[in-house]
């Protein structure tokens, strides 16, 4: 793949486009389908011949045949069984179907970690809010959510079941586009963004321009849109700046706030200079879930320029407690004018 920010497609491949008489078999004839030749460049990229390649959204099968293509193996869970036949048979077709698992059901419905083994690549086009689903209904179908608010958590579940299965240092690349509902605009792709942001740590985006059937003027301009975004997340641990965080914990303890601290940052702090294996990615600590004294340290951070959130989600202060009962832990992001990080990870629950 070129390094510019951008990928052009210029046309479909009717060798690899899906078949019309698949495509006619589907509740919303295919509309939904996307490209081989917009997955490939990916696949080449971001993983190895005999790597395998992940994709949660498996929908017609694009990217497991972009997969296979390229020698790589292929797993992917899809919620509608009817795509499911037409995965199957799509990837017969071109004699591929070996080295493909396919799962009938939602990732993040999977307990088992035998049941989906370990991947090295995540690589989907998202399902998209206010489609019109025609198909038939199904648990966990993103595609029929009656909300914004519960697609984004349907989302969030799926791309933290992804986390768990993806190797260290693998890639998550998740195509997404900003959407038009009525006379609103959707951002999706930026919601999805922090969604991904809360799991993984961005390495870059890539803006996929493609052209429409017809290249006729659309009638309404604000949905003349030919662009998506190409979302490049990693799983890897972050790099604090070590000696900003233990500085922070010592005012943090000047000024009364009382906590415990845990983990790999306080080993490190211990033998700053000892060897070490992977630095600490965030410093762990632990305080009374007295909601008082926690929004009294949460509004001390806020003022000090630190981001709060909630498995991704914005905190709001003052803080009402019973709110993130069951979510263990807030964390606080603060990123300096040179690109240095602290994180903190302030555990409220056992």
């Amino acid at each position: 793949m070129a390094s510019h920010s951008w990928l052009m497609l210029d046309h479909e491949s009717p060798r690899y486009r899906l078949p019309d008489d698949l495509r006619a078999r589907d509740p919303m004839g295919g509309r939904d389908c996307g490209w081989v030749e917009q997955m490939l460049p990916f696949v080449r990229q971001f993983s190895q011949p005999g790597d395998t390649v992940f994709d949660p959204f498996a929908g017609f099968g694009t990217t497991l045949l972009a997969a296979r293509l390229e020698g790589r193996l292929a797993s992917g869970c899809e919620v509608d069984a009817g795509r499911i036949g037409l995965i199957r048979e799509r990837l017969t077709r071109h004699d591929l179907a070996q080295g493909t698992m396919l799962l009938h059901g939602s990732c993040d419905a999977l307990d088992d970690d035998a049941a989906l083994p370990p991947f090295d690549l995540c690589l989907t086009n998202v399902p998209y809010f206010g489609c019109g689903w025609t198909g038939a209904p199904a648990a966990l179908q993103l595609y029929d959510s009656q909300s914004y608010a519960q697609h984004l958590d349907g989302l969030r579940n799926v791309f933290h079941r992804v986390r768990a299965g993806l190797r260290e240092g693998g890639a998550c690349i998740a195509m997404v586009q900003n959407i038009r509902l009525g006379d609103r605009v959707l951002p999706l792709a930026f919601d999805l963004a922090r969604i991904l942001g809360s799991l993984f740590v961005m390495e870059e985006e890539r803006v996929l321009i493609y052209p429409h059937e017809s290249d006729e003027p659309s009638n309404d301009a604000r949905t003349d849109r030919r662009h998506e975004y190409a979302l490049v997340f990693r799983k890897q641990r972050e790099h604090i700046d070590l000696q900003a965080t233990a500085a922070l914990l010592d005012a943090l303890r000047a000024q009364g706030h009382a906590f415990t601290l845990l983990g790999s940052f306080a080993r490190w702090l211990q033998a700053p200079k000892a060897p070490q294996g992977t630095p600490p990615a965030d410093a762990d600590i632990r305080v009374d879930p007295d909601p008082q004294r926690l929004n009294a340290l949460l509004q001390h951070l806020r003022e000090q320029g630190f981001a709060l959130t909630s498995w991704g989600d914005p905190v709001d202060l003052p803080l009402h407690l019973d709110s993130y009962r069951g979510r263990y832990y807030f964390r606080a992001d603060r990123i300096d004018s040179h690109g240095a990080l602290i994180r903190l990870d302030i555990c409220y629950e056992q």
